[in-house]
């Protein structure tokens, strides 16, 4: 259903929106009959005074200060810009480290089989990870079980260096 316009919308809104809040006597004699245009006017005149307290209260930074903000938020998109190749070749090298530890696991195993002993269960368990293929150690196989071990413990801190958000 629509609303039958009101030949003095206009003039109400006029007045609502006047900085002199001045009614002519005959808009103010309409205003009473119509509501329609009583509406409009009282409506318009709220909005219209709630626009002039927020442009009032409204804090523009200066120019300076918004310029700074700007320079600030590029800089550090820019830092985020460079830093993802960095944080992605840390997480390959953590990867490549954890890798390596992997294979060397596979290598040294034979410092486990002699560090478990006779157990049946335990021997059992060497032997499949062994799998009876690898001789004597000796010191260099030591020394790679050692930098491995040194590894391992690394990995998890290289992990939290490579992922965390600053």
């Amino acid at each position: 259903m629509m609303r039958r316009v009101c030949a003095h919308e206009d003039a109400a809104l006029a007045a609502a929106l006047d900085a002199t809040r001045t009614t002519p006597d005959d808009l103010a004699a309409h205003l009473e009959a119509c509501d329609s245009c009583r509406d409009l006017h009282t409506i318009a005149s709220a909005l219209h005074d709630d626009s002039a307290v927020a442009l009032a209260e409204a804090h523009v930074p200066s120019a300076g200060q918004a310029w700074w903000r700007a320079e600030l938020r590029a800089r550090q998109e820019a830092t985020a810009l460079a830093a993802r190749p960095i944080t992605v070749a840390t997480g390959i090298a953590a990867a490549a480290v954890v890798g390596l530890l992997a294979s060397l696991t596979g290598v040294l195993a034979w410092w486990l089989q002699d560090w478990l002993g006779k157990s049946t269960v335990l021997q059992a368990l060497a032997d499949l990870v062994t799998a009876s293929a690898w001789g004597a150690p000796t010191g260099l196989r030591l020394a790679i079980w050692l930098c491995a071990g040194a590894m391992l413990v690394a990995t998890p801190v290289l992990l939290y260096v490579a992922l965390r958000d600053e």
